[in-house]
């Protein structure tokens, strides 16, 4: 012993008595250790932690064991540390009214757009949907905690449901089976108005035959898809306010729909299309159609945004409309929309008679505007002419939208880019300039002509002839 002290040089300590160790208390919580930890008279374990205000909070349950009470306050410590912890009262808030407060805060949106949905979560979000199995949902009155897979699968199954109703019942405007029964059998009746006494009774005489069901207006996908992304946005939101930990929209497939395939209007329906105009609006159908702009940034224009010597117009605001009336100007629709646009020599052309005869003095003098007032034009009268016009030239189905296809279209038939598309259309993506592209029969088979003259001749074929 002696040598082992020389060996260290270890001075020698007092012996120190030491308390004796107490069994654990019921209560086990360490100056170092995060939370504490309780034994219940029942057996089972019970945690308490500070939340990051200093306020203490106790688990959702209890545990079995000790062990699994510790690394439940482990867990719950590194989401803090992690900056993933989420106040477990936050999530009890309906999911509409967290969407309602949502919407209240976007000071982002257009009124168009915050109007469009409004209208969306009041009609899919805080109603009463029947679901496929019989049963009612109303996804409003969810708890955001609440809100898992199956949640939204059976919502929007339901939405899916409503709106395929919806569409099915819905066709062209109503007429009284009388006109359509003249129509018919050659009467000549007018589209709208009283009818006679005489075609009253002869229609009552062949039996009152009721008029046949109009084709639906779609299959209500398109309503669907829409709903499914407005929630899908504002549970993101969620995630972002920490209310949520994931998004429940994991739907495949759910937020997209297929795009009607629209057919362009040719340069001949675009010439009997402005034709058939008044003579104020006809200009602003071939600007529409070989320009690519929209019909709020088409209406926006006035005087000093028009630059007949350099053929281009100038786009930087538009329309705000707001339930159909027109409420002023806005910026337009995204920032890659503010734009220089060239128009083609002809258009020019079209354009500078038209502002020399129907545009008002001055440069803020509307392009295209009332001629009684100088007032904008309403969609609705817009809309009116542009109906008359289309049913004359026998294109029922085409929209003034159309004549954005058509731009984008005939743009692409010169050999434009997407990159060339995208900025003459003022998409922010490619994507969204993909959408307006349109193949064509006579392009088609110009391609195929192309494709063809690139094969390696083949000196033993013999000559083909097809006729057209």
């Amino acid at each position: 012993m002696k040598r082992l002290r020389r060996a260290t040089n270890v001075p020698c300590r007092p012996f120190v008595r030491f308390p004796p160790v107490s069994a654990p208390s019921s209560r086990s919580r360490s100056p170092r250790s995060f939370g504490s930890l309780r034994r219940l008279p029942s057996g089972r374990w019970q945690a308490r932690y500070p939340d990051p205000s200093g306020a203490y909070r106790s688990a959702p349950h209890t545990f079995d064991t000790k062990r699994a009470a510790a690394d439940w306050l482990a867990a719950t410590r590194a989401d803090m540390l992690r900056g993933q912890w989420r106040d477990p009262s936050a999530g009890s808030v309906a999911f509409g009214k967290y969407a309602a407060d949502w919407l209240a805060t976007r000071v982002d949106l257009a009124p168009s757009t915050r109007e469009l949905y409004r209208y969306q979560l009041a009609r899919w979000v805080d109603a009463d949907l029947l679901d496929p199995t019989g049963g009612t949902v109303r996804l409003g009155t969810t708890a955001l905690d609440r809100l898992d897979v199956s949640v939204i699968r059976r919502w929007f199954a339901a939405v899916t449901l409503t709106a395929r109703q919806s569409a099915s019942t819905t066709g062209p405007r109503r007429t009284h089976p009388a006109r359509t029964w003249a129509a018919s059998v050659g009467v000549a009746v007018k589209p709208t108005g009283r009818l006679s006494p005489d075609v009253l009774a002869a229609w009552k005489r062949a039996g009152a035959p009721a008029a046949t069901a109009g084709p639906a207006r779609g299959t209500g996908e398109t309503q669907a898809a829409q709903a499914y992304r407005i929630v899908r946005t504002i549970c993101n939101a969620a995630i972002a306010d920490n209310l949520l930990n994931d998004n429940p929209c994991r739907l495949v497939r759910a937020g997209s729909s297929r795009a009607t395939e629209r057919i362009p209007a040719t340069p001949a329906e675009i010439e009997a299309l402005a034709a058939a105009m008044p003579l104020h609006l006809a200009a602003a159908v071939h600007v529409a159609a070989w320009s690519g702009l929209r019909a709020g940034e088409l209406f926006a224009l006035d005087r000093s945004r028009v630059d007949l010597a350099a053929g281009t117009v100038r786009v930087d605001r538009a329309l705000s409309v707001l339930r159909g009336a027109v409420t002023g100007f806005g910026p337009p629709k995204t920032e890659s929309s503010r734009r220089t646009v060239h128009l083609p020599p002809h258009v020019v052309s079209i354009l500078g008679e038209h502002m020399a005869t129907h545009t008002s003095d001055g440069p803020t003098a509307l392009v295209f505007a009332r001629p009684d007032t100088g007032e904008p034009i309403t969609p609705a009268a817009r809309s009116r002419a542009f109906s008359k016009a289309r049913k004359a030239i026998g294109r029922t189905e085409l929209r003034w939208h159309d004549l954005r296809h058509t731009g984008a279209t005939l743009a692409a038939q010169t050999g434009a880019s997407v990159r060339e598309l995208q900025h003459r259309l003022g998409h922010s993506t490619v994507a969204a300039a993909m959408i307006y592209q349109h193949a064509t029969a006579d392009r088609d088979r110009d391609l195929a002509a192309r494709l063809s003259s690139l094969a390696a001749p083949r000196p033993d074929a013999e000559t083909c002839v097809i006729s057209s």
